[in-house]
C-alpha cells in the first residue's frame, strides 16, 4: 500500500503555474510536435540572421545566437515557458515589422511569423509535455511512504 503525501508550500503554487502540464500519450506527442515546429524555425531563422549579417554588426550576431538558443531550448523542452515567451515576442515583432515596413510584398512571411508567435503562446499556456527536459526536472512527484515507517497518532 502506498500513501500520496502533499506538503503545503507557498512557493509550489507559483512553480506549478510556470510548468502547467506534463501530458503524455497523444497530447504529449502533440506538444512535442508544436515545440519541434517552433524550434526548427527559430534555429533556421538564427542561422539565416547570422549569414545575413553584413560585417561585424553585433546586433545581428546577438539576435541570431538568441534565436538559435531559444530554438534549441524549445527543441529539447528546457525552460519551455521562458523560451516560448521569447519566441512569441521575437516572432510577433518580426511579423508586425514586416507588415509595416514592406506592406503587401512581405505579407506571407509576416503572417508566418505571427503564426509562430501564436503557436509559441500556446506552448507557454499548455506546458512542455511529458517528452521534455522540463518534465524530467520539474515533473510531478509521488512520495511513497513504506507501511512500516508510519507512526500512529492516537
Amino acid at each position: 500500500m502506498s500513501l500520496l503525501v502533499h506538503f503545503p508550500c507557498p512557493r509550489r503554487h507559483s512553480l506549478q503555474k510556470l510548468f502547467s502540464a506534463f501530458p503524455d500519450g497523444a497530447s504529449g506527442l502533440g506538444l512535442t510536435l508544436l515545440r519541434l515546429a517552433v524550434s526548427l524555425t527559430a534555429i533556421l531563422k538564427g542561422i539565416g540572421t547570422l549569414h545575413a549579417a553584413a560585417g561585424p554588426a553585433l546586433i545581428f550576431w546577438v539576435i541570431g545566437l538568441l534565436e538559435m538558443v531559444v530554438g534549441a531550448a524549445l527543441l529539447i523542452g528546457f525552460l519551455t515557458p521562458i523560451a516560448g515567451i521569447v519566441a512569441a515576442i521575437g516572432n510577433g515583432v518580426a511579423g508586425v515589422s514586416l507588415l509595416l515596413a514592406f506592406g503587401t510584398n512581405a505579407r506571407g512571411e509576416a503572417f508566418a511569423s505571427i503564426n509562430l508567435a501564436v503557436i509559441s503562446i500556446a506552448l507557454v499556456l499548455l506546458g512542455p509535455g511529458a517528452f521534455s527536459v522540463d518534465a524530467r526536472l520539474f515533473g510531478r512527484r509521488e512520495i511513497i511512504i513504506p507501511e512500516g515507517r508510519r507512526t500512529s497518532r492516537t
